[in-house]
């Protein structure tokens, strides 16, 4: 028999005495992990049952339980929606578009407000003497305007003006006298009747305006669901790193045990020394995952912050974050069509209802193009009364009474030749309507390429969660057989590690399945236009 043989038949007669005997004298757990169990060491016999225990699963410990101490914060998916919502600065700067938007609809508007002008001013001139019967005088005028003007929708401007004038001459004679007041009110129309004489012309700009607001608006909506599935994705990508710690701290402290078993087995001679160099390998393999883990948490916390605040409150940048949303998932998508959700994203899409409003802003400018070919014709009338008199009260109650009318009505045409420029602009526009319409059909078209990707998505990863999760118990179940076996003397310390590797690693991807489908329905309300419903 070689040494190795007797080593393990000692091993396995005083496995027993150093179960009751070395338990107290077994090397303390290190800081990291949990208390190794008390009472039988893994691998001793139950004197009372006379078979082998199974040792349990180390408990998982809370991540806080290691950290800097700071306050705990917990933080469901729909707090941190709220609170992005409101205090992310990349939604603070784009809300300001629609702003500047709804200001350009308030100046398009103005162009029919009402305007009171007026104006004012003296004049003096002095003339030389002609002759005899003109001789040199001095004339003195001081004259002001006061008027209101309106343009309306047909594209005509009316006009109501009243002008005072005094007139004063030193030349004046007996048929002139020295001081006279003149009172006039005036009221003129100019009616566009080509060119621009319908009123789709004329509220054009307010139109444009209008759908430019509109764009803005989806513009701005499309950047909220942005930002939205940009939280959806760091919330559970924070809560993957912290989940992914507990897995890899699990799997340290099963490592940690299988050490502290094989250093038993080396205290009482059943293995050699250089046994236990792979299972302390191992150990500080799990230990350098759990730092990256660790990092990870806080990289992911960091992320998380980044989106929710933007400066003016500093709390979640002093506290942990702890999600608090659930993380299982019991996927249902077996039923999802494709088309009705293509028919929801085509209403609510943000991009989509953009280029709808981008295309008839072009159509409005396309109407306005075609217009400006036409000629220019404009009907133009004009009404006065008049009052002169030597006293201002009298010359303003004759411009009343209508003794001194004065009318006017008239024609005004212009026709450029060739009108190249207009004809320019009509085809520029043409394209213009054109290209927008094209990129709505190209938009469509990848919108449900989109759809059809995320419910394949999410179907694909309601299988991978079934079948990770049958990984995940034949990965504990054979750990644990594997375990039976090491304590049988039928297997080897390093085929309970690599037992443990797989089941971490089946562990691991489940909470990725997991969370991934967590994300993409959040992805399939995206692509619909709808996630930012969840924020309300």
């Amino acid at each position: 028999m070689d040494h190795s043989a007797l080593r393990t038949v000692i091993g396995s007669l005083f496995l027993g005495l150093a179960a009751t005997a070395g338990a107290a004298q077994a090397p303390p757990a290190p800081t990291l992990l949990a208390a190794a169990p008390r009472g039988n060491p893994a691998g001793a016999q139950d004197p009372a049952a006379g078979k082998q225990q199974e040792p349990p699963l180390p408990v998982p410990v809370d991540v806080e339980a290691e950290r800097d101490g700071a306050p705990v914060r917990e933080l469901t998916l729909e707090e941190a929606l709220r609170i992005g919502r409101v205090h992310n600065v990349g939604l603070q700067a784009a809300k300001l578009l629609p702003e500047q938007a709804r200001m350009d609809v308030l100046l398009a508007e103005a162009g029919f407000v009402p305007e009171l002008y007026g104006n004012g001013g003296y004049a003096e001139r002095v003339a030389p003497q002609r002759n005899f019967f003109s001789p040199s005088n001095t004339s003195q005028t001081l004259d002001a305007t006061l008027g209101w003007r309106q343009r309306v929708v047909t594209g005509g401007l009316f006009d109501l003006a009243y002008q005072p004038t005094r007139f004063e001459s030193t030349g004046a004679t007996g048929f002139l006298p020295p001081q006279q007041f003149t009172s006039t009110w005036t009221a003129s129309y100019r009616q566009p009747l080509l060119r621009s004489a319908w009123s789709d012309y004329n509220l054009a700009p307010i139109n444009q305006a209008r759908y430019r607001l509109s764009q803005a608006d989806a513009d701005y909506d499309r950047t909220v669901q942005d930002t939205l599935l940009q939280v959806v994705q760091a919330y559970w990508e924070l809560v993957f790193a912290r989940e992914n710690w507990r897995v890899v701290r699990q799997a340290l402290a099963v490592a940690e045990e299988q050490l502290r078993i094989t250093n038993e087995r080396i205290r009482v001679q059943a293995l050699a020394p250089v046994d236990r160099v792979a299972d302390e390998a191992e150990v500080a393999r799990r230990r350098e995952d759990l730092i990256t883990a660790e990092n990870q948490i806080r990289t992911r916390e960091d992320d998380l912050r980044r989106l929710l605040y933007d400066g003016s409150r500093g709390d979640l940048w002093r506290v942990n974050l702890r999600p608090a949303s659930p993380i299982e998932v019991e996927p249902q998508v077996d039923d999802l069509a494709f088309e009705p959700i293509v028919e929801v994203a085509m209403k609510h899409r943000p991009d989509v209802r953009s280029l709808r409003s981008s295309i008839a802003a072009a159509e409005v400018a396309l109407l306005q193009a075609r217009r400006d070919t036409l000629p220019s014709l404009d009907l133009i009338g004009s009404y006065a009364s008049n009052g002169v008199r030597d006293e201002f009260s009298q010359a303003f109650g004759d411009s009343f009474d209508q003794q001194f009318p004065d009318w006017s009505v008239r024609l005004e045409f212009a026709i450029p030749f060739g009108n190249q420029a207009a004809r320019s602009r009509e085809q520029r526009a043409e394209f213009e309507v054109e290209r927008q319409r094209r990129l709505l059909h190209a938009q469509s078209l990848d919108v449900a390429r989109q759809v059809r990707e995320a419910v394949r998505s999410l179907q694909t990863l309601a299988q991978s969660i079934r079948a990770t999760r049958v990984s995940v118990q034949l990965a504990e179940t054979n750990l644990r057989t594997e375990q039976e076996r090491l304590r049988a003397q039928v297997s080897t310390a390093f085929e309970v590690q690599r037992r443990n590797q797989e089941l971490a690693a089946a562990k691991s991807r489940l909470l990725r399945n997991q969370l991934d489908y967590q994300t993409a329905q959040s992805r399939l309300l995206h692509v619909q236009g709808l996630l930012q419903a969840g924020a309300e």
